[in-house]
């Protein structure tokens, strides 16, 4: 059986509350409470986890029951695995006694002959509830030596669409702080002290794999998932690291799902599409306000105390900036934490398989593609034209227009040949880098403001006022080199006629 399945990390209050809530509704029955044990099992390696399985043995009503998961991986809490189950005599997995041949024999293949063996147990107690697709609230521990909390709401979807699961969801368990899981239990096991494995670091984007044949309907959720992935991964980079190419990659992949979302207008209109849009905007700009401190530091300050002939007040101006750095971080990590992260996490789990529903997506990408490649492009050498006459707000204008047209260019850029498209891309991104200095210059003043707040002193003050000097003059002889750029980019065969 294959089911969708949507997980949510709840506190004991949040138990609570959603069992009231669920209680005051006469058309639900009472729930049904069981107690279950549960033991996982792999080689000595960890080669059946290795494959994408998860064997477990389940003691309920004084009988054993194995279960083999397939595809149980959970991202961003969403989980879809195959689950085959059959009763075993004793506390012992039997292979054999697996129905679907193809997994036996894959797990067999896993496994090489190797002794299967208890890894870590859960002790669950479920209380199942049936409201339409709410099926579990799951409460227990996970042990291999430790013990960890496990709680969590499973609302599982069978044979109905991806947008009545999100209605559920928002009735349930909108308005609250939501934590989707983004571990099965058995990933969350195999993690555990005793068995030992670690988390993820910033990550930039991966490419979408798309083809020519594919329609709009196949292309945009793998061009999503991209997108969403690299936001999820670095949201956690984030939340656990100060590394701030975590801050710097989050803002990407959500502006990366902003021009996605945008690309899939003229298909998909609705205000589900709009919403979603104004939810990646608004955490972009959270997000945004800890990358600027990062520029502050690594872009602006530090270049500038490395040429400097004079040192004095940089020690002090940096500390302000650190401090500065840690206030906006702490603001974004609570964003990340927040109902602004619930109402996007809702969105970025679920919306993208709405797509699938759509009969308005059977057209080709490829026409869809060059159709909106060429009104990027228009919207960007409408303003190159006139590139030496830009005053400040128009050459910011541009630069988001390019940026725009980059993310598009490569979401695309599978459906047409390589040669023409890297070409492109690279001339592309050597004219973003002449914009984005200029952009990043114009965060220099701030510096002044960031000294003053922090009362960091005159040599400080002094500091600052010669690095903003610095970069106003730098950002002159950069922007010099911008007309040569875009001339080259302009001259360029568009890859996508």
């Amino acid at each position: 059986m294959q089911e969708l399945e949507l997980k949510v990390e709840l506190s004991k209050s949040d138990v609570m509350r959603l069992g009231g809530q669920l209680g005051c509704d006469p058309a639900i029955g009472l729930p049904a409470i069981k107690g279950q044990r549960t033991v996982y099992f792999d080689t000595p390696e960890h080669s059946l986890d290795a494959a994408g399985f998860s064997l477990r043995l389940t003691r309920q009503d004084g009988h054993w029951s194995q279960t083999i998961k397939a595809n149980r991986h959970v991202a961003d809490g969403i989980a879809s695995p195959v689950e085959l189950e059959c009763p075993v005599a004793r506390r012992e997995p039997d292979i054999a006694k697996i129905t679907d041949k193809n997994i036996r024999r894959a797990v067999r293949k896993a496994g090489r002959g190797a002794l299967l063996q208890p890894v870590f147990e859960t002790v669950i107690r479920r209380t199942s509830r049936k409201v339409s697709k709410l099926e579990t609230i799951d409460g227990g521990v996970a042990r291999a030596g430790s013990a960890t909390d496990v709680r969590e709401a499973e609302l599982e979807l069978k044979a109905e669409s991806a947008k009545d699961l999100l209605l559920a969801v928002e009735k349930l368990l909108g308005g609250h702080e939501l934590k989707l899981i983004r571990q099965s239990k058995p990933e969350r096991g195999y993690r555990l002290p005793d068995t030992g494995k670690v988390g993820a670091k910033p990550e930039k984007a991966r490419p979408a794999r798309i083809a020519r044949r594919n329609t709009c309907g196949e292309a945009f959720p793998t061009i999503l998932a991209s997108a969403i992935r690299q936001i999820a991964v670095n949201r956690q980079a984030v939340l656990q690291t100060d590394d701030p190419e975590g801050a710097h990659q989050l803002r990407i992949g959500l502006r990366r799902l902003r021009s996605a979302l945008r690309a899939l207008r003229p298909l998909v209109e609705g205000g589900s599409l709009r919403a979603f849009e104004r939810s990646a905007r608004e955490m972009g700009r959270s997000v945004g306000m800890l990358r600027d401190a990062d520029v502050l530091i690594t872009g602006i300050q530090a270049p500038m105390e490395q040429l400097a002939s004079d040192k004095s007040g940089f020690a002090e101006l940096g500390d302000a900036l650190l401090h500065h750095q840690q206030a906006k971080r702490e603001q974004v990590r609570s964003a990340l934490r927040g109902p602004q992260w619930t109402k996007l996490q809702l969105y970025l789990t679920l919306w993208p398989r709405t797509l699938e529903e759509r009969d308005e997506l059977g057209k080709p990408i490829t026409k869809h593609a060059r159709r909106i490649l060429h009104k990027a492009w228009r919207k960007a050498a409408k303003l190159g034209r006139k590139l030496e006459r830009l005053d400040a707000e128009h050459r910011h204008e541009m630069r988001k227009a390019l940026k725009e047209l980059r993310y598009q260019a490569e979401f695309f850029a599978p459906l047409f040949k390589e040669r023409n498209t890297r070409r492109f891309i690279e001339q592309l991104k050597a004219l973003q880098n002449v914009f984005g200095y200029i952009n990043d210059a114009r965060l220099a003043p701030r510096l002044i403001d960031v000294q003053h707040k922090r009362q960091a002193g005159v040599n400080a003050a002094r500091a600052a006022s010669y690095t903003v000097g610095r970069h106003d003059a730098e950002a002159v002889h950069a922007w010099r080199g911008a007309g040569r750029l875009w001339k080259e980019l302009a001259g360029s065969p568009r890859f996508w006629r």
